[in-house]
C-alpha cells in the first residue's frame, strides 16, 4: 500500500510456487528475534502485525508486557503471549494472551495454544504450565 520497493527473484521462481506445501496448522511461539520479525516494518507491512520488544519501554507505557512472544498459526500471526519459565516453581507461568483482531478463541485454537505451551514447558525443562489469573482476559 505504500511506495513501491525493488524486488528480486531467481529466474523461474514462479514456476515452482505450486510445489510449496501448505504451512502446518499448529501454533508456534516465536522468538522476538525470529527472522520473520527482524524487520519490524516489513512484518507490519506484509502481515499487519506491529510488534516491538517492550523490555526498554517504561512499565507504565508498555502495551503488552516486558517480554512478549508472537504466536504463529499456519501462515498468520494470530496474537502474542506473555510467559516466563519459573525454574524455582518448575512451571511455565503464563501471564496473558492477546489474540489479534478478528482471531476467534475457538476451543480448537485454545487447544493448539495449550499444546504449544506444553511443548515450550518441556523445552524449558519445567514440569507444567501455570495459567495465572487473568491470562485469558483478552479472550472474552
Amino acid at each position: 500500500g505504500g511506495k513501491p520497493r525493488p524486488s528480486y527473484a531467481f529466474t523461474g521462481f514462479s514456476d515452482n510456487l505450486g510445489d510449496v506445501p501448505d504451512p502446518p496448522s499448529r501454533i508456534r511461539v516465536l522468538s522476538p528475534f525470529d527472522p520473520l520479525l527482524r524487520d519490524r516494518n516489513r512484518t507490519d507491512r506484509l502481515f499487519g502485525f506491529f510488534y516491538r520488544i517492550e523490555v526498554f519501554v517504561p512499565e507504565a507505557k508498555r502495551e503488552y508486557g516486558y517480554y512478549v512472544f508472537p504466536l504463529l498459526e499456519g501462515d498468520r500471526l494470530i496474537g502474542r503471549i506473555d510467559m516466563k519459565a519459573d525454574r524455582k516453581r518448575g512451571s511455565l507461568e503464563v501471564r496473558r494472551l492477546w489474540l489479534e483482531q478478528g482471531v476467534k478463541p475457538s476451543s480448537g485454537r485454545i487447544d493448539r495454544v495449550m499444546a504449544e505451551l506444553d511443548r515450550i514447558a518441556r523445552f524449558a525443562g519445567v514440569g507444567d504450565v501455570n495459567l495465572l489469573e487473568g491470562w485469558n482476559a483478552s479472550l472474552t
